[in-house]
């Protein structure tokens, strides 16, 4: 199962003008421990702040919502399946309602243990589900066989899933497009057009997950496996295709290092990405990395630095995204245990 840090005292600082800060802070540690600690997500499309994680009880909370004016709202997934016995959160997003929907697999059973085979296998349940902004369920959909790793909610609602399936050599679409209410309304990407098919969905432990983003009626897909960028419209037509590892490598052997990988990526409005990198200045050690920025154009031709490289132990920043007005956010641990996402 993923395996996600935890966060025992978490500050949220969204600088939302030079004039003004606005604080979230939830104490985490209230929440109880759970089976995988929090996963931090910034939902640039709509402007929110994510917590999920994986629960084998109904008695904390499996996400929370942060709300815009400074509160959070737990959110008890198992006591809406007093059935199941744990949750598995793949993925989440935020709704153009202050809601969120999540990619969750529910298990009816104990835990499968992958040092002891001996156990039955549990019934299992692929779904999205829906949270208004009082955090509530809302919808409920199966989504089997799919499973999905990465989400996208647009401005009318309509959610972009990213996902695999058990299929043959014919390939299946790998980003199902749904209405608000569930419905199927597009199947886009077929796994035949990634080097690799469905194995191109895995993630890479140098680069991350895959993950989906949505920005001004662009929907973009980031492959870590083949560090590339596929870039569609809301209706699935492929529009371009961006080598983004081979891009940054250019970048960091330009600035004397032998290779980059990414921590974060965002598209702004303009279509233009901005990643954090590590650069290597040798692949086969992680000794001497340093953090950067760097902005690809929308030609994405080549790759630029914006914030020089600083060494990795010194920079206590992750890149989480842009916020609605374009400004880099980051998730920052401080003093005292605390995590500080702040708009720079």
């Amino acid at each position: 199962m993923k395996s996600r840090p935890f966060l025992p005292v978490l500050t949220v600082l969204l600088a939302y003008s030079l004039s003004a800060a606005q604080e979230f802070r939830v104490d985490a540690a209230a929440d109880g421990k759970a089976d995988s600690g929090y996963h931090t997500k910034w939902d640039s499309t709509h402007g929110r702040l994510l917590l999920y994680r994986d629960v084998g009880s109904a008695d904390v909370p499996a996400a929370r919502i942060f709300r815009s004016d400074g509160s959070s709202l737990p959110i008890y997934l198992l006591r809406d399946f007093r059935d199941a016995k744990f949750a598995d959160i793949w993925a989440a997003s935020a709704t153009p309602q202050g809601g969120m929907i999540m990619s969750v697999v529910l298990g009816f059973g104990d835990r499968p243990d992958p040092r002891d085979q001996s156990k039955p296998f549990p019934a299992l349940r692929s779904l999205l589900l829906t949270y208004d902004s009082d955090g509530a369920l809302k919808k409920v959909w199966n989504v089997a066989p799919y499973q999905h790793q990465a989400l996208a909610v647009d401005a009318e609602g309509n959610v972009f899933a990213l996902g695999t399936r058990d299929a043959g050599p014919e390939g299946f679409p790998t980003i199902i497009k749904y209405s608000p209410s569930g419905k199927v309304l597009g199947e886009y990407a077929p796994s035949t057009l990634f080097t690799g098919g469905e194995s191109a969905l895995d993630g890479d432990s140098l680069n991350g997950s895959a993950e989906l983003l949505i920005r001004k009626q662009r929907l973009v897909l980031w492959l870590t496996s083949l560090r590339e960028v596929f870039q569609f419209s809301l209706t699935g037509e492929l529009k371009k295709k961006i080598p983004l590892g081979r891009v940054l490598d250019a970048l960091a052997r330009h600035n004397g290092y032998e290779k980059a990988t990414v921590i974060g990526l965002a598209v702004s409005d303009s279509g233009e990405l901005t990643a954090q990198i590590r650069m290597w200045p040798k692949s086969t050690s992680a000794q001497g990395i340093m953090i950067g920025m760097a902005t690809l154009s929308d030609e994405a031709s080549e790759a630029k630095l914006v914030v020089l490289p600083t060494p990795m132990e010194t920079v206590p920043q992750r890149f989480l995204g842009l916020g609605e007005d374009s400004r880099p956010v980051f998730l920052e641990h401080s003093e005292r245990n605390q995590i500080v996402v702040r708009k720079h």
